[in-house]
């Protein structure tokens, strides 16, 4: 498979006619070769953008939402190859992907497309922010990407989207979607490629508006590239989530559930748990229930597959993996189970749980991007809510037991989204985060202040 940039309404290779391979995270095979995108790139999508920005932006409300409406329909009508696509460049399962990301997308254009013809008070007048770069993680990024591009397009704007290089395959599905929805050539455009291309795209005066999703470590140098021009940034960063088990919570019968924000991604995904509290009380028995289920695992080998330990995204990821379960044992960590690289195909590493940590560890605080839960005994709920809330990060959390209970400690955790006893079911998750986890404007309405300037009228009217 042969994955291009989208520009001006066609697919097209790189301006240097370079590609680099995209491995399957399943087997370490190529399953794409994708265009290593650079500067004239970047030039040539912005110059599509500001040519087609008078036609998107002219184009009633009415217009806009049956574009985002014919986008929806191909995404539905596609909707079980486009999650297995997804999958396999992501290392999910077709299931998780398909509720937790297609599905999401699905329902957000639809929505935008109800809002943007919503009746509008009289003394404003909304108008588009103008060019928008779009830059986004690979992880459910169909779902990331549309999140931003359905109120920007809604909102009349031109948009440059970087896909990541470990997802391209999104740029192509989306690309399909606009096409089959007749946007306005060069209304939207795909740029693949590295950070590099990123950073450009962030940095370019001609970009009025970067909204962004990934790691803590490239949303700084997206800040960098944007900040010193002004111009509207609505980022989201990392994730150091953690997961509660209060006391009477079931956790012999619910021990796969209570595990799956650990195991689904491999705790890659920015929704994903990488620590994990557990009150004294039952801490004996509850690792000998974790003990049990983790020696029962079986890897996942086919996004088609029901099996919940994943493959890491890439080599790299490996390797950065295995090194800090390293450091977590020069940190006087203990780890309980996993913590070895798996022979064979695939980028898969044993999902690891490390006990004895201290809180105040890097290890404990710090985005750990991979299948490293540290699981810490508490004596009280309250210190599971206290170590929680020292991390610097707030992105989300999940709570276990009984539901006063765990409501009680949910509103206590400094967190933008906390789930109680479920994780991930398809629901519309939260991408911005409290504390480090975000920064800028999270305004997500086609009509707020990010994706639109919004003018108000007064005087004699």
């Amino acid at each position: 498979m042969d994955l291009q940039n989208f520009i001006g309404g066609a697919f097209v290779p790189a301006e240097s006619q370079k590609t680099f391979s995209k491995l399957s995270p399943f087997s370490g095979e190529v399953v794409a070769r994708v265009a290593h995108s650079d500067a004239m790139d970047v030039i040539k999508a912005l110059q599509s953008a500001k040519k087609a920005q008078p036609l998107i932006r002219e184009m009633t409300r009415a217009d806009r939402a049956g574009l985002l409406n014919k986008m929806a329909e191909y995404l539905q009508a596609h909707s079980d190859e486009i999650a297995y696509q997804e999958a396999l460049h992501q290392g999910l399962s077709h299931h998780f992907t398909l509720e937790n990301s297609v599905k999401p997308a699905i329902v957000t254009l639809q929505k935008n497309a109800r809002a943007v013809v919503a009746e509008e008070l009289a003394n404003i007048v909304v108008q588009p922010s103008g060019l928008v770069g779009i830059i986004t993680s690979w992880n459910l990024s169909l779902k990331l990407v549309v999140e931003r591009l359905a109120p920007a397009l809604a909102a009349g704007n031109a948009m440059i989207v970087k896909v990541s290089e470990h997802s391209p395959i999104t740029a192509k599905i989306l690309a399909e979607a606009i096409s089959f929805a007749g946007v306005p050539a060069g209304s939207v455009n795909f740029i693949q490629g590295f950070s590099d291309v990123a950073q450009i795209i962030a940095g370019h005066p001609s970009v009025r508006a970067i909204t962004f999703v990934g790691k803590s470590s490239s949303l700084e140098s997206i800040v960098k590239a944007g900040t010193t021009q002004c111009k509207k940034m609505q980022l989201a960063g990392g994730a150091k989530n953690s997961g509660i088990a209060l006391t009477d919570t079931d956790y012999k019968a619910n021990i796969a559930q209570i595990l799956s924000p650990f195991l689904v991604g491999q705790g890659q995904l920015c929704w994903n748990v990488t620590r994990l509290f557990v009150l004294e009380a039952m801490a004996e028995d509850f690792m000998k229930t974790v003990q049990e289920f983790m020696s029962s695992l079986k890897a996942l080998k086919d996004p088609r597959g029901a099996e919940m330990w994943t493959p890491l995204i890439s080599e790299k990821s490996r390797q950065h993996i295995d090194e800090k379960v390293q450091e977590g044992v020069g940190e006087h960590g203990k780890v309980f189970s996993g913590g070895k690289i798996c022979a064979g195909p695939g980028f898969f590493y044993e999902p690891t749980v490390m006990l004895d940590l201290p809180n105040c560890s890097v290890l404990q605080q710090d985005e750990l991007a991979g299948p490293l839960l540290i699981v810490t005994p508490v004596k009280y709920q309250h210190e599971a809510v206290k170590w929680t809330n020292t991390s610097y990060l707030g992105h989300s959390a999940v709570v276990w037991g009984p539901t006063e209970k765990a409501l009680k400690v949910a509103q206590q955790i400094e967190a933008a989204q906390v789930w109680i006893n479920t994780w991930m079911k398809g629901e519309e998750t939260e991408s911005f985060g409290f504390k480090q986890s975000g920064f800028g404007n999270p305004d997500m309405r086609w009509n707020g202040s990010f994706y639109s300037d919004v003018k108000k009228l007064a005087g004699s009217l």
